[in-house]
């Protein structure tokens, strides 16, 4: 669960019940206890994190997963880099 502990560094637990609907109690119990979510939990994880989390979890993921999570990838990073342009923009005048 360490792609949940790197997407969530603080409140772990928290915010992924935000974005998954999943109980905190359930979320901890993976994070302290290395429990492994049933399969409709990780159904959710992947409805919510998208092909970056099940690459995350496989050993040896195919070929067409890791494409799509490498894609998804960059456009959460095209994303934030539009984001921070706007703001040095807006901090610049």
């Amino acid at each position: 669960m360490e792609f949940l502990r790197r997407v969530h560094p603080q409140k772990t637990a928290d915010n992924v019940s935000a974005d998954t609907g999943i109980a905190v109690s359930t979320i901890g119990r993976w994070l302290d206890r290395g429990s492994a979510p049933t399969s409709w939990a990780f159904l959710r994880l992947i409805s919510a994190y998208g092909p970056e989390f099940a690459v995350a979890v496989m050993d040896h993921p195919p070929a067409w997963l890791d494409r799509a999570a490498r894609e998804e990838e960059s456009r959460r990073l095209r994303a934030q880099i539009a984001a921070l342009q706007s703001r040095l923009d807006g901090a610049a005048t």
